[in-house]
């Protein structure tokens, strides 16, 4: 099998979870910033979108570097 590998990657608003998103890119391509906030796009709603396009969640890590916010990582098998 062939596997293809995207990252979800995120800061959230504020220091506790709110829901509210900072910063978020899908790999190279920032979707949300400090200067073009997005209240319409929702960190379950993006993983749901991406379950629909055939991408599994294989992985997450919260960086150690002191800020909040984490990396998701999904596969799916190259067809």
């Amino acid at each position: 099998m062939t596997w293809e590998y995207t990252q979800l990657r995120f800061v959230p608003k504020g220091k506790s979870w709110t829901g509210e998103i900072e910063e978020l890119w899908l790999d190279e391509k920032q979707l949300i910033s400090r200067r073009h906030p997005q209240h319409d796009v929702t960190l379950v709603g993006l993983m749901n979108e991406l379950g629909q396009q055939g991408w599994e969640l294989i992985t997450y890590a919260q960086p150690f570097t002191g800020y909040h916010g984490g990396c998701y990582t999904f596969k799916r098998q190259i067809k």
